[in-house]
């Protein structure tokens, strides 16, 4: 039976994994020692000193213990290159001369036939305008103009710098000799229609051209800098089928390995910062293009890092864009840190001036945190050697310095203030603490909302109660597995099983005690699943998708149906099926899981019984929180009924 994922035929899949061995595919970056069964090295996407790399050659997988990142061979490619699923497979495939079709028996469509046109064209586009750069007469100033901006021509190849002669149809005539459809063109960004709707010309004229490029490394765009004074001074692509600048983050495709590794992007405001960075070392730099930051681009840095760097200008304006960048930034769970830049200074000027390495050790290293720049900027205007303005500066510094959660933090803030303004710290410490009571008031007609739980997950049982003080109710502490169970009561028998089925990450542990009992149960189900396909078929019959961790349902979900296509049991296959970044990781990870691999119905039956268990358990925790309420309204009544309730749902 033949499946296909992104059109592209299950078997031509299968043909590029049997071909490609995970440790020779892993080899070619990585330096691998074998240790046992396993292969191990320095993670390729994040930095460390402890091997936590390990490739499982009976397996063909592989998975880092330290970032999380698993998969097979097509997937480290697809991560070490910047690829998609598609563009790795294909590449792959004609490394070893296998035949590679997108689709079977599938007509390609209208729009994905434009699509190519439309990429093809700017390859050539782009390649075109590099051309005219570097050997034309035509060229010639724009080359002299960034020579003398520092650009030598190691970064013009290597950000693929170009330039658009002042002429009105110099690629209007490249591409319809090369039998583009001009209309397509228009529509694509290339080229632009005459006023009066007869013929094309250049959108681009007399401008030095920077291409864009998606997350894949594919130009989709350009970006037009006038030569000399003018206006305006850039000129962006508009946006088309390919580009959507407030989706798009100029050199994300060739930064990307580099951010995925430090797992930090620096992010500037401009493409000539990126490029002068770039030369200076900083290889995991990134720009908005003439836009605002957005959502989207925050969420894009978040695929791959965990930190950003704000580096925008040192004017007013660039301040002001980098206080707006901050809850975006926020927001999407990224930490912040902000590079202080002298006043009006921009970061091409700064390493053109002052070096690559001065930048990178006194803007770079020296980054602050957002509080502090914050209260950096408030800083700005004022006048501290006057009372008033030391008022003032007080006044704007104690709410920032207030909302932040930690008293360490608060303290040395404070301290700072005092000593800047020459108001004791004590006084401040109490303003500062009225001000936070104040906030934590709850509003006019809103109830003290009480003790709450949190936990590990809506509903769960691995997290703590916060407000009032009230006993930890983690289950697992309670029973664990039940005594019929393989891995006994309790929560040292629990820790038991685990290590027996996690040896490898027992060595990196991140507080596994906080595991819930029901989710080790579900990923030894898992795990048997993934060795032997009649264990699947027995645990779809009997738990089908009812698995309490979202991710495990739908590894679930994916596994049933990849043994109804009669495939065998394969871990690596597998993971190429699910096309899903999160899924992939947890099935390595599971994949990577020690312990016996034989089963019996009654081990299978012990770990069902423990992941029913839950609803049933969340049942009861809602209760006690009703019960808490009734307490608190002083129906006493009514609690003591719930707490009857709360006793029979125990005793099931």
């Amino acid at each position: 039976m033949s499946t296909e994922y992104g059109n592209i035929p299950e078997e031509t899949i299968d043909a590029v994994l049997t071909q490609h061995d995970i440790v020779d595919t892993v080899g070619r970056h990585v330096h691998l020692t074998k240790q046992g069964k396993y292969m191990k090295g320095l993670c390729p996407f994040h930095s460390e000193k402890t091997p936590s790399f390990t490739v499982t050659p009976d397996r063909q997988i592989f998975y880092c213990y330290g970032c999380g990142m698993g998969g097979n061979a097509i997937k480290f490619r697809m991560e070490i290159e910047g690829l998609s699923f598609p563009e790795a497979v294909k590449i792959m495939a004609e490394e070893v001369h296998i035949p590679f079709q997108s689709s079977e028996g599938k007509a390609e469509s209208p729009q994905d036939r434009e699509t190519g046109r439309l990429l093809q064209a700017y390859e050539w586009s782009e390649k075109f305008y590099h051309f005219l750069l570097k050997n034309t007469e035509h060229g010639r100033p724009a080359l002299e103009y960034l020579r003398g901006r520092g650009i030598g021509d190691k970064m013009i190849d290597q950000f693929g710098i170009g330039f658009a002669p002042d002429r009105w149809d110099t690629l209007v005539q490249f591409l319809d000799k090369r039998s583009f459809d001009l209309t397509e063109m228009e529509k694509g960004g290339l080229i632009s229609a005459k006023q009066n709707g007869d013929g094309y010309v250049d959108r681009f004229r007399g401008r030095i051209m920077f291409p864009i490029a998606n997350r894949s490394g594919k130009t989709i765009a350009f970006a037009g800098r006038i030569l000399g004074e003018g206006h305006p001074k850039y000129v962006n692509s508009p946006e088309s089928r390919l580009f959507n600048k407030s989706r798009v983050l100029y050199n994300f495709g060739q930064a990307r390995s580099a951010i995925r590794k430090q797992r930090q992007a620096v992010l500037f405001e401009g493409y000539g910062d990126v490029i002068a960075a770039w030369e200076a070392g900083v290889h995991n730099g990134v720009a908005t293009m003439g836009t605002s930051l957005t959502d989207q681009h925050a969420a894009l840095i978040k695929t791959t890092a965990d930190e950003v760097l704000v580096c925008y200008d040192g004017d007013n304006a660039g301040q002001q864009a980098t206080l707006k960048s901050i809850p975006i930034l926020e927001q999407a769970g990224l930490q912040v840190k902000i590079a202080m830049l002298p006043s009006g200074v921009d970061p091409d000027d700064y390493i053109r001036s002052n070096g690559g390495e001065r930048f990178m050790r006194q803007i770079v290293e020296e980054a602050a945190s957002t509080t502090k720049f914050r209260l950096s900027n408030l800083r700005r205007g004022q006048r501290l050697s006057e009372e008033g303005g030391r008022v003032d500066y007080v006044r704007a510094a104690l709410p920032v310095i207030a909302a932040l959660n930690s008293p360490t933090e608060r303290e040395v803030y404070l301290r700072e203030l005092s000593s800047e303004v020459d108001v004791s710290f004590e006084s401040l410490k109490q303003d500062c603490n009225l001000m936070r009571q104040e906030q934590s008031r709850p509003a006019p007609g809103q109830e003290d909302p009480g003790p709450m739980y949190s936990g590990s997950e809506p509903g769960g049982y691995g997290g703590s109660y916060s407000g009032k003080s009230r006993e930890r109710n983690d289950y697992a502490n309670k029973g664990g597995y039940g005594k019929k169970g393989n891995f006994g009561g309790g929560n040292r028998n629990q820790q038991n099983a685990e290590d027996n089925f996690f040896p490898q990450e027992r060595r990196v542990r991140v507080n596994r005690d906080l595991s819930p009992a029901y989710q080790t149960a579900e990923r030894r189900l898992l795990f048997l699943m993934l060795q032997d396909r009649q264990a699947s078929d027995y645990v779809e019959r009997r738990l089908g998708n009812e698995f309490n961790m979202p991710e495990h349902a739908a590894i679930s979900a994916y596994l049933y149906a990849f043994y109804a296509q009669d495939r065998e049991p394969d871990s690596s296959r597998f993971i190429s099926s699910l096309q899903d970044e999160k899924l992939e990781k947890t099935v390595s990870a599971i994949a990577m899981m020690e312990g016996p691999r034989d089963w019996n119905e009654q081990v299978l039956d012990d770990c069902i019984r423990e992941v029913r268990k839950v609803p049933q358990l969340r049942g009861i925790e809602r209760k006690r929180e009703e019960m808490i309420r009734a307490e608190k309204d002083g129906d006493f009544l009514l609690a003591a009924q719930i707490a009857s309730e709360i006793i029979a749902l125990e005793r099931q």
